[in-house]
């Protein structure tokens, strides 16, 4: 099952974090709902994760980048770590 969202190149860079969580989300769907082959499932569960680690990338720096903003600010500001958002229960 081919998306709209499906990339031309699934090797290429997304051209940003919102079309890299479109396609990882298209990803999810194809997988969840179609039937595809053995090695199509593959080939979108690779694709899949290098979405994932691009995605956790952008995350990181735009943690960093707030983090030493909010440090720059100090006066007026507080820095706070970010949570991981994994819950400890």
């Amino acid at each position: 099952m081919n998306t709209a969202n499906e990339s031309a190149n699934p090797d290429a860079e997304p051209k940003s974090f919102e079309a890299a969580l479109e396609r990882l989300e298209a990803i999810v769907e194809e997988l969840e709902e179609g039937e595809p082959s053995l090695e199509k499932a593959v080939l979108l569960y690779e694709e899949g994760v290098k979405l994932f680690r691009y995605s956790r990338e952008q995350l990181n720096a735009a943690q960093k980048k707030v983090e030493e903003l909010a440090g720059e600010s100090e006066e007026t500001l507080s820095l706070q770590p970010f949570e991981d958002g994994e819950d400890d229960e």
